[in-house]
């Protein structure tokens, strides 16, 4: 089932003549200036040298008329600039940091002078470094906050909660964490801007740990919102990883990290059972260094990791044992399904249920690599190459039941990128990309189907699924200065493959714990054997670019972006769409998946104004944009599935005006294992491309030291985002559905929904300067949707004819977050402030001390409270998504609020038949979630050119109880004809921390981890 890797990029390089590239050189920096006399007049056609430090690689050009000058695509690093004139002394600017994504100002002034005099300045010691060019909202995680912050897991996701504009859901890892109320398949990933998504959505789907190891990374840079035309792609954040590079010098490391469970907190959710065993040992070594001095460089990286895990306690809902008995005894059909719960622990109010302590060995390993060539051919050209792979194998709960699910991945990612310097004012840049993942799911359960009974925890099935995702791309890029205009043109060519197919897949829900006694289904749902499916796509975009330096005070930056990304069609010809608006049903076999969209355009454009009159260090910024994105490969393949036959069955009113009770197990001959699906996946062929209109205004004020304080206001406005909804409702009219043929009714995919989102975030930072490192972000900000946040997050509407009704606080609203992280090496010892003149016992025993520390917090959740109600009380038979009637007057929650009643249940009443209930979605909020991560360190010196550092981590260190959102659903109960409003036990009940993954990633129980590495 695996799709081969293609070639076809390699004969697209030759006709890629005009420029062209997708994203950004987020993984470049630039430097431009102005460069005037000691009276203030412009200095034309003085040369600009830069050597980049460590391996002496340089770049030159000359100012124009107006004294300025650009350098773009410059690797990330340290550089010393050199300005040279007739009649003037050499400038010389030193220590000169460019990080990723910079578009750096270092303006001069030029003495009267001999040539063989040089005058040398260091960069920015007295200010920060400011971003005077464009109005992005974002942020560099730059290499001592990669290197030195705690990472639990040393996952590298966790750092992008650093960026302005992150929110995480609760594991800190990259499928949990959103920017700026887009959805978490809004973002965009790259690693030295090739593609690194998932393919089948923006996370990888095997939520690989390592990935890209922190071993191999420079630094990367989150554009959360704001940025130019000639960064795109997706609709939300965009997320830049750039690789190490070797340098004329040998340096590498040798660590392991080393964690168990002795030295761990117990959790919040207290277990009879003995605390589970956990041991992680993580190691790995890299090296860098010179092939040809000052021509060729190498580095070369690998970590893996060993982790033991005897599962984390989950509490769960089962059957009591003289429930268990009734069932068996009434529903002998039912004996095995009752039966295959596991024997609860404790007795709750309830006496039908009893509580069940879950847990399941979670064995995890991964083995990640990564090796990079960099190659200098002449002055004018240079090229590198980068492979990184990671092969990843584990195990986790798939509830509180103790029921688990195997996972093998592996990711591959492939960049070969070639510069050309057409002449000191314009510069070439062509790149290759692969990117191909490999996911392979088991479940081995014993059952059938799965099976929720409201009141219970649900029971999984039998399940086994492989997907294959692949993405090819070649792009080009040209840069061009001219006059006080920098231009740059782009477009890339990105093909899309994606593989699929999985078992039986099926649900029984039962709506109470009487309704399941007496086998009275309220939906049945099951859907046959996948078979392979292979599904082409292609991504074109195209850019165009112009930085305007108006004045030395004054940048404009306009541009326009198009993108085209073409409908799936699967290999097969296997596919079949299905959209009642257009083909009244099914459509053709072979046929588009929906209509193509070519006029995405996206203009964008910015100001940036820096006066001379406050000195050069306060920048006013604005700009405006448009950003078109599409919902991930995974909400587009409804018509590959088609052929799949599928059923769902729904109790109550048919479409022929009789009522039906189904039981289990269901008559075969309703679910039929060949044909078209009864119950289609329909997907609106009308189907226009998601976009974001954005909006930033900001002031950034430098400070001494290094620091900058910026304050950004930010607003979005989302249209056309995915929705998830239905259609073939019941006509209320005539009691019967649109296409009796079938008989429930049927998922539907649309573009429709919208969003709105308004921030103001507060940021304060100061760069790596005097042994101090300081970051932080604070923003307040409300999210709105009527029921969709971009691709993939959303709740469908109760009231399918009133999608304005839902129009409320987002899934992932939070009013109120931010983050704190500083790296602080304490000034004692030699080479440091005090004491640096100790002798080597006492450096030994107080030198080389340093305090590295991560806080960040989040306000709670909304929560959606709601209600399973028969389909028969509705108007149009949709009971999905119901909610109850809000009582006036009466509190959502009750002064002692805690995790066993957070929300309060008589709030809440049953709405009359016919109606829909008057509470509103996301109606509370859920438990806040804060983290302190601190690392302490000790450097010994082995030789003069490497060092020994033994590090303790504590994650969690205060050892708060991270709460997941508590049940929120009720239902209905009919008893002798008399309706009444079940609350389950489990109803406003916390059963499970925020992150009940793992005790890796945020949200965790204060666990602690030490480690021991050698750096040369």
């Amino acid at each position: 089932m695996f799709p081969k890797p293609s070639y076809r990029v390699l004969a697209l390089s030759a006709v890629l003549l005009a420029p062209i590239t997708m994203t950004a050189q987020i993984d470049r920096a630039e430097l431009n200036g102005t460069i005037t006399d000691s009276s203030g007049a412009a200095v034309s056609h003085a040369s600009v040298t830069i050597t980049q430090e460590g391996t002496n690689q340089t770049r030159q050009t000359v100012t124009n008329a107006h004294g300025q000058y650009v350098v773009s695509s410059l690797p990330i690093g340290r550089f010393t600039v050199v300005f040279q004139g007739a009649g003037f002394q050499d400038l010389r600017v030193a220590d000169l940091d460019l990080h990723s994504g910079d578009i750096r100002t270092v303006n001069g002034t030029m003495q009267i002078g001999t040539v063989s005099e040089v005058v040398s300045v260091e960069a920015d010691r007295d200010g920060a470094q400011l971003n005077k060019s464009d109005a992005t909202l974002g942020d560099t995680i730059q290499s001592v906050q990669v290197s030195r912050l705690p990472l639990n897991g040393r996952n590298l996701t966790n750092l992008e909660l650093l960026a302005p504009g992150a929110i995480d859901s609760g594991s800190g890892a990259q499928s949990s964490i959103r920017f700026a109320g887009n959805g978490t398949d809004d973002n965009n990933f790259r690693l030295d801007g090739v593609d690194a998504s998932g393919i089948f959505h923006a996370s990888l789907k095997s939520a690989l740990r390592l990935q890209f190891s922190t071993e191999a990374v420079a630094e990367f840079k989150v554009d959360s919102g704001g940025y130019g035309a000639d960064t795109g792609g997706s609709a939300g954040a965009q997320v830049s990883l750039i690789s190490k590079t070797g340098t004329d010098a040998f340096h590498g490391s040798v660590f392991d990290y080393f964690r168990n469970n002795y030295f761990d907190a117990a959790g919040p959710f207290k277990s009879s059972t003995k605390r589970p065993v956990f041991q992680l040992n993580q190691y790995g070594a890299s090296i860098g260094g010179p092939i040809i001095k000052d021509r060729t460089f190498f580095f070369i990286n690998y970590e893996g990791f060993q982790q033991h895990l005897g599962g984390v306690p989950q509490t769960g809902l089962v059957p009591s044992p003289a429930f268990r008995a009734t069932v068996a005894a009434a529903q002998p059909s039912l004996a095995p399904i009752v039966n295959a719960y596991p024997a609860g622990m404790a007795p709750t109010s309830d006496p039908n249920v009893y509580t069940y302590i879950g847990v399941v060995p979670s064995p995890n390993s991964e083995n990640a690599g990564t090796i990079r060539i960099d190659h200098r051919f002449t002055g004018n050209d240079s090229a590198y190459a980068r492979y990184n792979i990671d092969d990843g194998a584990s195990t986790s709960a798939l509830n509180a039941l103790s029921q688990a699910v195997s996972v093998k991945s592996r990711l591959q990612n492939f960049v070969l990128e070639e510069s050309h310097v057409i002449s000191p004012r314009a510069i070439n840049e062509v790149q290759f990309g692969f990117n191909r993942n490999v996911y392979i799911q088991s479940q081995k359960t014993g059952l059938p189907f799965n099976f929720s009974i409201t009141g219970l925890t649900s029971l999984n099935e039998n399940y086994s699924k492989e997907q294959v995702g692949q993405s090819e791309s070649v792009n080009e890029t040209v840069t061009w200065t001219k006059a006080n205009h920098t231009l740059k043109f782009g477009a890339e060519v990105e093909f899309i493959l994606f593989n699929e197919q999985n078992s039986v897949d099926g649900t029984a829900s039962f709506l109470s714990l009487s309704a399941f006694q007496a086998n009275q289904l309220n939906t049945f749902q099951t859907t046959a054997a996948l078979p392979d499916k292979g599904m082409h796509k292609t991504h074109v975009a195209g850019y165009a670019q112009d930085q305007w330096k108006a004045t030395r005070a004054l940048t404009v930056s306009y541009g326009l972006r198009y993108n085209y990304f073409s409908p799936f069609h699967e290999v097969h010809n296997s596919a079949i769409a299905f959209d009642i608006a257009e083909c009244g049903g099914y459509c053709s076999f072979g046929g588009l998946f929906y209509h193509p969209n070519y006029l995405s355009f996206d203009p964008r454009a910015s100001i940036a104004y820096s006066p001379d009159a406050l000195k050069g260090n306060t920048v006013f910024r604005a700009g405006f944009g448009v950003y078109h994105g599409e919902v991930q490969l995974g909400d587009e393949d409804s018509p590959a599935v088609n052929n799949e036959p599928s059923t769902l069955l729904t109790s109550g009113v048919q479409s022929n005006g009789t009522f039906v009770q189904y039981s289990y197990p269901v008559d075969p001959a309703l679910t039929p294992s060949t044909g078209l699906a009864l119950t289609p996946r329909s997907m609106a062929l009308h189907h226009p491309d998601s976009y974001v209109e954005q909006w930033t205004a900001s002031v950034q004020q430098a400070f001494p030291g290094q620091t900058a304080l910026t304050m950004t206001y930010l607003g979005s406005h989302g249209v056309h985002l995915f929705r998830r909804s239905y259609t073939n409702l019941i006509d209320p009219a005539t009691n019967k559905r649109p296409l009796p043929q079938f008989p429930s009714q049927i998922d539907t995919k649309y573009n429709q929904g919208m969003s709105t989102f308004n921030a103001v975030v507060v940021s304060l930072s100061r760069r790596f300067h005097n042994g101090l490192f300081f970051g932080s972000h604070y923003m307040y900000s409300h999210a709105l949707n009527d029921g969709s946040v971009g691709a993939g997050d959303g709740d469908a509407a109760q009231n399918l004819s009133c999608f304005r009704c839902e129009y409320a606080s987002s899934d992932f609203d939070a009013r109120n977050s931010g983050n704190v992280s500083a790296v602080y090496d304490l000034p004692f010892g030699r080479g440091r402030t005090y004491l640096n003149n100790a002798s080597k016992a006492m450096d030994l025993l107080v030198g080389g001390w340093s305090i590295n520390t991560l806080y960040f917090a989040r306000a709670g959740f909304p929560i959606n409270v709601t209600l399973s109600r028969p389909a028969s009380e509705l108007p149009d038979g949709n009971n999905q998504s119901q909610r109850p009637n809000r009582i006036a007057g009466v509190p959502l929650y009750l002064p002692n609020r805690s995790t066993t009643q957070w929300i309060n249940p008589a709030a809440f009443a049953l709405p009359a038949i016919g109606t829909w209930g008057t509470a509103g979605r996301n109606i509370a909020n859920g438990p806040a979630l804060w983290q302190n991560d601190t690392a302490i360190e000790k450097s010994f010196h082995a030789t003069e050119k490497s060092n020994i550092l033994f590090r303790a981590e504590a994650f969690n260190m205060f050892n708060r109880a991270q709460y997941a959102s508590p049940s929120a659903a009720l239902s209905v109960v009919t008893t002798g004809g008399v309706r009444t409003l079940s609350v389950p036990k489990s109803f406003g009940l916390i059963t499970s921390p925020v992150n009940s993954a793992g005790l890796v990633g945020s949200g965790t129980p204060r666990v602690l981890e030490f480690s021991l590495r050698l750096n040369y």
